[in-house]
Formats: structure tokens, C-alpha cells, sequence
């Protein structure tokens, strides 16, 4: 009777230290969820929701390396139509010099006074056709391309070049308001000059929409990756509060359980007494 009376008790402690011990893991894990804000503590917590997660993750960062690409690219075509406002106002300025130097009532001391504006303007337009954007010419006519995804292709930003013959001759030593012919002259190639802005900043402003339209679908793209790595990754607060709640109730029923499975014999010992 002695005997099956230890043995008994032997088999009940071990059950109930078993069931301590899953409770206690239980809310030790819990405690980590909550602390953490992370559901994947470990790869067997959830290794389909982890091999995804892990995927997406990777995905995330490449869109979020596009997104700086393409605000650089935003920011690279917004200098260079910044740049061609201001080339195009200096012609606008030289083109008025050139019609005023053509009146022929002017003193040949105020068509000098034209001429020595003129020509600080030639060196001012020369100065925002050599701009630079991070050590890249801004207007050497090449196009710069801005990966979105391996999947997706390229954007390519506008190629624009302010060194071609028609735009080198506002900058060449013929072009002058220093007398009636000359001025004349030089009206006529600051307007084929003007023209040719005119064109590339109305093809800077689709190349401005396109950046921006894909900015905002990366951006897109960015949010729900993020949503659904959320889903997989993140606790469920909630969720988890209940969970701990509950493992630590039972953790606290099965110590009780465990002493008073330790009491019990002890008390059949005493009646047999």
C-alpha cells in the first residue's frame, strides 16, 4: 500500500510539473511577443509566415533604394528645369538688348551700355548650361535611367542639350548688339536659341509626371508590403494579452495542483497512523 501510494504520487508529480512547465514556457513566450512587438521569435514559431516575410522583406528594401533613385531623378529634372527658367529669362533679356540696340536714334554711347550688358548676359547663360547635379552634367543631352524593379523596367530622365550649334551661337563671339547689323542678327539667333528651350522644358514637364506617377506607385507597392509584413510579423496585442492572462492562471493551477499532489499522500500516511 506504501509503495503504490509513492509510485502514484511519483506519476502525479511528474504529469503536473509537465503541464508547469508548458504553462511557464507558454507565458515566457507570450511575455516576448508583447515586449518584442514581434509574433516570429523563432523560425518554428512560424516557418511559412517567416520564408515570406523574409521575401517581402527583401522586396520592401528594394523599393525603398527606388524610391531615393527616384527622388533623386525628381529632384535632378526639377534643377534642370529650375536651370532652363533661368537660361530662358536670360534670353528673354538679351532678345530685348538686341531689339533696343536696333533704334536707330541711340546714341552710340547707350548701344555701348547695351553691349556691356549683353555680353555679363552671355556669360550668365554659358554658366546655367555647364550646371552640374552631384557632379553629373546637367545638360550634355544624355539621359539618365532609374531602375524600378528588376521586374518593372526603367524611367529615363530627360536628355537635354544646350550644346548644340543653334545654342553654342548665343555664346559665340559674333553674337553682339554693338551696331544695327549685328543686333539684328543676334535677335534672330536668340530666337531659334529660345525655341529650342521652349521644347525641352515642355518635354521636362512629362518626364516630371512620369517620375512622379511612378514615385507614387512604388510608394504603393511600399505600404502594402508593409501592411501585409505587419500581418506576419507584428504581435497581435490583443491576442496575446488573453494568451499570457490565461498561461499565467494556468501556470498558477498547476502549482497548486503540484503542492497539493505532494500533500495528498502525506495526508493518507497520517489516517494510517
Amino acid at each position: 500500500m506504501l509503495w503504490q501510494t509513492r509510485h502514484m504520487r511519483v506519476l502525479s508529480s511528474f504529469s503536473f510539473v509537465e503541464q508547469l512547465n508548458w504553462h511557464a514556457n507558454q507565458t515566457t513566450q507570450a511575455l516576448a511577443r508583447l515586449s518584442s512587438g514581434q509574433r516570429l521569435q523563432m523560425p518554428q514559431d512560424d516557418a511559412g509566415g517567416l520564408a515570406v516575410a523574409t521575401r517581402q522583406g527583401a522586396q520592401l528594401r528594394q523599393y525603398a533604394a527606388t524610391a531615393g533613385n527616384l527622388a533623386n531623378a525628381v529632384s535632378y529634372t526639377q534643377t534642370q528645369g529650375g536651370y532652363l527658367q533661368g537660361a530662358q529669362n536670360v534670353l528673354d533679356r538679351m532678345g530685348e538688348l538686341a531689339i533696343r540696340a536696333q533704334d536707330g536714334t541711340l546714341p552710340s554711347e547707350q548701344r555701348a551700355l547695351y553691349q556691356e550688358e549683353f555680353h555679363t548676359l552671355k556669360d550668365a547663360f554659358n554658366d546655367a548650361r555647364t550646371v552640374q547635379y552631384n557632379g553629373v552634367d546637367v545638360f550634355n543631352g544624355a539621359t539618365r535611367s532609374i531602375p524600378l524593379s528588376p521586374a518593372e523596367g526603367t524611367v529615363d530622365t530627360a536628355g537635354i542639350d544646350l550644346f548644340t550649334p543653334e545654342i553654342n551661337a548665343v555664346t559665340a563671339l559674333s553674337t553682339e548688339v554693338a551696331s544695327l547689323d549685328t543686333a539684328r542678327n543676334t535677335l534672330q539667333i536668340l530666337q531659334t536659341a529660345s525655341r529650342q528651350i521652349a521644347h525641352d522644358r515642355a518635354g521636362l514637364g512629362a518626364v516630371l509626371n512620369e517620375l512622379q506617377h511612378a514615385s507614387a506607385l512604388i510608394e504603393t507597392q511600399r505600404t502594402q508590403i508593409t501592411e501585409n509584413l505587419s500581418r506576419i510579423q507584428d504581435t497581435d496585442t490583443a491576442q496575446e494579452t488573453v494568451r499570457l492572462a490565461r498561461e499565467r492562471i494556468l501556470t498558477q493551477s498547476s502549482v497548486y495542483a503540484l503542492n497539493h499532489a505532494h500533500l495528498q499522500p502525506q495526508n493518507v500516511l497520517n489516517l494510517l497512523r
